[in-house]
């Protein structure tokens, strides 16, 4: 897990938004072909710095994957009822988008060799939108609450 270009996961939700847009930024600036894929899930999708990262992307023309992992919660509240629009992959307005079938494996390993090439290509960043579906809590920790809570 913790190997070279990997550069782990952030407590702080949406915070690997843009730590992720400063790594597209030393790629491009040490001319690296390469890219960096910066994951976050559909609840950090509302985040202020996730669009100033995605600002900051499209104007340098960063090679960066924004891939929003959609499981329809955040935590327990549906995205329906946390956010107006819930097509992520078309929340980068200025920054194309592709939506995936995150349930395909096939699919995903597809969309993100594409992803990749587009924006190693110097055509700039590119938003991803993982469509999955999560069968049970976010956290064991609230599975007994959730029952408790429910059953109060």
């Amino acid at each position: 897990m913790f190997v070279k270009g990997f550069f782990g996961g952030n407590g702080i939700v949406g915070a690997q938004v843009p730590v992720g847009a400063g790594i597209g930024f030393a790629l491009k600036y040490m001319k690296k072909e390469a890219c960096c894929f910066a994951l976050y899930g559909d609840g950090a999708a509302n985040q202020g710095q996730v669009f100033e990262a995605f600002n900051m992307a499209s104007l340098w023309k960063l090679p960066v994957v924004f891939g929003c992992e959609n499981n329809k919660y955040g935590m327990g509240t549906a995205a329906s009822r946390s956010s107006a629009m819930t097509e992520y992959y078309q929340r980068g307005q200025y920054i194309p988008g592709i939506k995936v079938n995150g349930m395909d494996v096939l699919a995903v390993a597809h969309a993100t060799k594409f992803a990749r090439d587009y924006t190693i290509s110097g055509k700039g960043p590119l938003v991803m939108e993982f469509v999955t579906y999560r069968y049970g809590t976010d956290t064991y920790l609230l599975r007994g609450w959730a029952f408790a809570f429910l059953a109060a």
